[in-house]
């Protein structure tokens, strides 16, 4: 086998690893929060993502959800891995509360994951997040 013959082969037999690697799916893990507090609510995350940018605070209106963490996993169905550093702040109109990873991790033990194609959403419902 020539020089050439072998460095062919050699980006050949890399190129299919690469390509390999690149098609593992990747599902989408994410929290919701439900405003069921009958009021606005500021919200904002921080370490809550693994793929995102940084989540700039938003203005919950009552009855709508959004998502206040979100992880890619290669695990279709695995549990949520809230990251240890994660902070979720809920502000009202009077007041504001600070919810930890630990939080989080407590309020999901009991809630019910849904698919929706390659996503996988817990949604917090629970008014323990009103301010």
């Amino acid at each position: 086998m020539s020089l050439r013959s072998f460095v062919a082969s050699v980006l050949a037999a890399g190129y299919l690893s690469l390509v390999g690697c690149t098609t593992q799916l990747t599902y989408i893990y994410e929290i919701d929060l439900l405003n069921t507090c009958g009021v606005p609510l500021q919200i904002q995350s921080k370490n809550a993502s693994n793929w995102l940018p940084l989540m700039e605070p938003r203005v919950l209106a009552p009855g709508k959800q959004y998502a206040v963490a979100s992880y890619l996993s290669y695990d279709e169905d695995g549990d949520i891995q809230v990251d240890y550093n994660f902070a979720l702040t809920v502000k009202g109109s009077e007041q504001t509360r600070l919810f930890s990873a630990g939080d989080i991790r407590y309020a999901l033990l009991g809630i019910k994951r849904e698919r929706d194609g390659d996503h996988r959403i817990w949604t917090l419902k629970d008014g323990v997040f009103c301010p």
